[in-house]
């Protein structure tokens, strides 16, 4: 396989760790079963959780500079989301009432279309991404137009509502209420914004400095985002809400994604090769391109491993051994199910793969 001269490697690396993040994140809630786990499931569960917004500002990067022609851009999501997502609602119904012999009622239907269902929580953020596709042609528009200046207002309501969530504005029922469409909608669409912004902006900084700073910020990002949900979960041994809108979480994302993006085999040596030329970057891209494939397929895999099948007992296990082997297998099964389906005309369509 050769990597095409236009494809952005760096952002098919974020891609490949967001997928990694997210399958590891729905992982470790299993292995939480005392106060010593809990606090080491905490601490992981705090890095994946930015596994779904890099998804997002992948997409941002590589959508919001464009000019779109609304119904190709529709047409193309279709087929690229839409469609992908349609095959895994079907396979997911199904092996419910088969595997986990769920009564096939219209509730269980629509809960598990709308990530309702304990099986399909994960479509929740399938629905968020469709959502701001229906907006990418205006906010494109708007972008284009007032270049960086509209980017960065946007940015700053979306930090502004960020700050306003992590001291607890939003704590206050009327409010979230009151606030529902921007409460809604920020988060997802803020990540898509400061991505485009990120990817096309040069800044004044050297490559160097700029990997630093990215560094700096996952670092302060992590650490005190940790130190909140470590607090937070005191008294009990599950994991707290998923909280993307949350200050410390951005900062977590944002510097990830700066760091991939100014990251170099040459501050290490000259003499190493660029990624895109080894044959990691083959792999790179491979598994980049299957990542909303294995998305909407690890979930299943996952819930089906543990609750019926060989995993069932390793989450009572070492948690520094089988959480990272069960990781892996889950990974390494998803990976292989969707690059198969890739190849077979009649389920490429579920594959999610170009």
């Amino acid at each position: 396989m050769k990597i095409s001269p236009n494809r952005i490697l760096y952002l098919d690396e974020v891609r490949s760790m967001a997928i990694i993040l997210v399958v590891s994140g729905h992982l470790i809630r299993y292995f939480s079963k005392d106060f010593a786990s809990w606090q080491i499931s905490s601490c992981v569960f705090s890095l994946t959780r930015i596994g779904v917004p890099l998804f997002f500002t992948v997409s941002g990067a590589l959508l919001l500079k464009r000019k779109h022609n609304i119904k190709l851009f529709l047409e193309k999501r279709f087929k690229r989301v839409v469609m992908p997502f349609t095959f895994w609602i079907i396979v997911y119904l199904i092996l419910g009432v088969i595997i986990w012999h769920c009564k096939p009622t219209l509730e269980y239907f629509f809960a598990i279309i709308f990530g309702a269902h304990d099986l399909s929580s994960l479509f929740l953020f399938i629905w968020s991404l469709i959502g701001v596709y229906l907006l990418i042609p205006v906010l494109s528009s708007f972008i284009r137009e007032y270049d960086d200046y509209g980017t960065k207002y946007l940015i700053l309501i979306t930090l502004i509502l960020s700050l306003l969530f992590t001291v607890g504005f939003f704590d206050v029922q009327q409010i979230k209420y009151d606030f529902r469409i921007i409460f809604n909608f920020f988060p997802v669409i803020g990540y898509f914004i400061m991505g485009s912004y990120i990817h096309n902006h040069e800044f004044k900084f050297s490559g160097r400095k700029m990997f630093l700073i990215g560094i700096s910020m996952f670092i302060v990002g992590i650490t005190v985002h940790f130190i909140k949900i470590y607090y937070k979960g005191l008294g009990g041994w599950g994991l707290v809400p998923v909280d993307f809108f949350d200050i410390f979480v951005i900062m977590q994302t944002m510097g990830v994604f700066i760091a991939f993006k100014y990251a170099d085999v040459k501050m290490i040596s000259d003499k190493i090769k660029p990624i895109m030329e080894q044959t990691l970057g083959k792999i790179i891209v491979t598994f980049s391109s299957c990542s909303f494939g294995i998305y909407l397929s690890h979930y299943i895999i996952v819930k089906y491993l543990i609750d019926c099948g060989f995993m069932h007992e390793w989450v009572n296990e070492n948690l520094f051994i089988y959480f990272p082997l069960s990781a892996v297998i889950v990974i390494a099964i998803s990976w292989a199910l969707i690059y198969v389906m890739s190849k077979i005309p009649v389920l490429k369509i579920g594959s999610g793969v170009k």
